[in-house]
């Protein structure tokens, strides 16, 4: 017996062990070369392998956000000419994007977008305009068009890259309840204050820079009081404390050493996520990342240099922080670097990924677990109840579990009735088969405690209350298939029967019953 139980405990730890290291990789790229604009690469961060999984077609998909959950995803277009827009994406039930819809910007240049998760409101900030425009979003997360629009004024002291505005970045400060525009043609960071549907404040206050700065990016620590800014044309970095009145700065530091020319080309700016240390990228005149260790006030200390390959305009921590990703933009790789967890320095892996300009790196997690999944489908499973005579839903003999025939329960109570053919349509009986799953599922769930115990949906018969005409019985049950594949991956691909029948208890549209195996 305590064998048995070991072997379970052992089965269920290596399992969660398994899925903790799952994600994937989201990259955002330029797209001369015609390459899609968006790649996904499954990646274990045990030891930060990586493999293609799939793509998407987005024209210079140079920035990408993601919602919370990671259920959805908005990526610009920087393009001119009336073709630049935001594109809205949703997790579909195979665990990949689906386009939703895409809307204009208002302005050209869309370099850089954000999601306000309470408000379900994206923020775009167009270079080329020098303006920042706020969408609105349905339910799903499609795009409304752009509700307001703000176009920045201002130039500063280099020609050529501060006659005119250029909105680089957007930043929602910690408390969700502010937002920085850093604007490197003007030398200001642009304060807005965010209203509770997500808009913005028609009144901002825009804060200034040093003369020839250049701000790009701005992050937060992880106190949520300081503020570090990656000014991209003298290539330094701004520390601020935030407060009432704005950002005070209390230091600022060099990224870009270099002496070739004056006008510098500094990129981009992270925080590990232990919070110990912060990098930045120089391009063009270094092809470098600097490296500082935060100190206890939040001011920066120099750890020095690393190189790295060709135009490093973007990179990205991994969650774990064991791994430091740089997109090379010319020469169409991205470096992989693992990081010392004691002194936050890094050693190329010499794993490179091949991709064409990439510019932008995300991280989401795979949803792996059977639970996981099904927070990512939306679907949430019933309460468990009793039958309603003298029978069991579920009964177990060793390894083999048996579960009786489950009704298309609604979720809001009572059952899909009528025959299918006749009262129901094609897609109207799949849903039913859908909702027999759920019914299925809930009852496992409710039994087993964790899904994870699933080891293989053997066998499924699943009976559809059909007219006498109909013979689209298999159709009708792909909705519970597709569901089992969902949910559970390669273990939910089973043997089955679709069987039409005259009649079925209560006029229940679909029952189903199941055989599946255990760890």
């Amino acid at each position: 017996m305590l064998s048995s139980i070991f072997l379970l405990v052992s089965t269920l730890f290596t399992l969660a062990s398994s899925d903790s290291t799952q994600y994937q990789l989201i990259v955002g790229s330029y797209t001369k070369a015609k390459n899609p604009g968006i790649e996904v690469f499954d990646l274990d961060l045990a030891t930060a392998k990586s493999k293609p999984n799939y793509h998407r077609e987005n024209p210079n998909a140079s920035y990408q956000a993601l919602s919370a959950d990671g259920n959805l995803l908005y990526s610009v277009s920087e393009e001119g000419g009336g073709k630049s827009a935001i594109s809205a994406y949703a997790r579909n039930a195979n665990g990949t994007y689906t386009k939703l819809n895409s809307s204009p910007t208002v302005g050209d240049g869309p370099c850089f977008v954000k999601y306000h998760e309470a408000s379900k409101t994206v923020y775009v900030a167009n270079y080329g305009s020098g303006s920042l425009n706020v969408f609105k979003t349905e339910e799903n997360g499609r795009l409304l068009p752009a509700s307001q629009s703000f176009f920045y004024k201002g130039s500063s002291v280099v020609a050529g890259r501060q006659d005119t505005p250029h909105a680089h970045m957007v930043a929602i400060a910690p408390d969700q309840k502010s937002l920085y525009v850093p604007d490197l043609g003007s030398d200001k960071i642009h304060w807005h204050p965010i209203l509770a549907d997500g808009t913005l404040a028609e009144n901002y206050q825009s804060i200034s820079v040093s003369p020839g700065n250049g701000p790009r990016h701005m992050i937060f620590h992880p106190n949520g009081n300081l503020a570090y800014v990656i000014n991209e044309l003298n290539g330094t970095v701004d520390v601020f404390k935030l407060s009432s009145q704005g950002l005070d700065k209390i230091q600022n530091i060099v990224s870009d050493t270099s002496s070739k020319v004056a006008v510098k080309a500094s990129a981009d700016i992270h925080i590990s996520p232990n919070g110990k240390w912060l990098i930045s990228s120089n391009r063009i005149t270094s092809d470098n990342l600097a490296l500082f260790a935060i100190q206890a006030d939040g001011t920066l200390k120099s750890m020095g240099y690393q190189a790295v390959a060709k135009m490093p305009r973007n990179f990205s921590y991994d969650p774990s922080g064991k791994w430091l990703f740089v997109a090379s933009q010319t020469e169409n790789r991205i470096q992989v670097f693992s990081v010392n967890q004691q002194t936050g320095l890094l050693t190329d892996s010499k794993q490179d990924i091949a991709v064409a300009a990439p510019v932008c790196l995300l991280f989401i997690k795979k949803p792996n677990s059977p639970e996981e999944r099904l927070q990512a489908l939306g679907i949430t499973l019933l309460k468990p109840s009793t039958p309603l005579a003298n029978y069991v839903k579920f009964t177990r003999a060793g390894n083999i579990a048996y579960l009786s025939g489950h009704l298309p329960e609604k979720p809001e109570g009572g059952f899909v009735l009528g025959k299918v053919g006749n009262k129901l349509s094609v897609e109207e009986g799949q849903a039913a088969a859908k909702l027999a799953g759920i019914a299925l599922i809930s009852t496992l769930k409710g039994q087993l405690g964790d899904l994870r115990r699933i080891k293989r949906i053997l066998k499924v018969t699943g009976f559809v209350n059909s007219d006498p005409s109909f013979t689209q019985q298999p159709q009708v049950m792909n909705g519970f298939s597709d569901l089992m594949v969902a949910v559970f991956g390669d273990k939910g691909k089973h043997a089955r029967s679709a069987i039409g029948v005259n009649v079925l208890p209560n006029n229940a549209a679909v029952e189903i019953e199941m055989i599946v195996e255990l760890y």
